[in-house]
């Protein structure tokens, strides 16, 4: 499925305020320091390799999707998420 409409939680630039424990910020990947923001974990960067687009599905009503991602056992280091509201899915495989 195609995605094209903005993203709710970034307005399309990409990135979200950084609202996390402040002693983090120098460890978490992705953070600019400029700017004090994060990824958007709405609308790519989610996905394992995934960088943030700006953009998202429609949910059921209609509206752009801010995710809610429920997480199921693919396999032995295999998760796959699904959005309840847009069955939006990706999978994260954690095994070495």
């Amino acid at each position: 499925m195609e995605r094209t409409h903005t993203c709710p939680e970034c307005n399309g630039s990409t990135r979200t305020p950084y609202r996390l424990d402040p002693s983090w910020k120098k460890v978490i990947a992705g953070y600019d320091a400029a700017t004090d923001t994060l990824p958007c974990h709405n609308c790519g960067s989610q996905y394992m390799f995934g960088r943030s687009t700006g953009l998202v599905n429609l949910n059921r009503e209609g509206q752009p999707c801010t995710h809610v991602y429920k997480g199921r056992n693919a396999g032995r280091c295999l998760t796959e998420y699904t959005c309840i509201h847009c069955d939006d899915r990706y999978q994260i495989d954690s095994g070495d």
